[in-house]
């Protein structure tokens, strides 16, 4: 396996849990940066995807929660 590949594959898994899991992404990138294993600036495309899925997580929650209103109402 060529070294480009094996990074492709990490990077995708990365996204993944991102998608999955937000907020231990954030947790793992913030344990990163203090124990300095990975520079921060590698970090940061991987927090914003974090954060971009945090938003639409939060966004999801919220149309559910409208529309169960919705439903309970009518």
């Amino acid at each position: 396996m060529t070294v480009d590949l094996y990074r492709r594959r990490i990077a995708a898994t990365v996204v993944d849990l991102a998608r999955s899991d937000p907020v231990l992404v954030k947790e793992v990138i913030a344990r990163l940066r203090m124990t300095g294993e990975i520079e921060s600036d590698d970090l940061v495309y991987l927090d914003r995807i974090a954060d971009r899925w945090i938003a639409i997580s939060k966004a999801n929650a919220q149309r559910s929660a409208s529309a169960l209103a919705r439903q309970t109402r009518g």
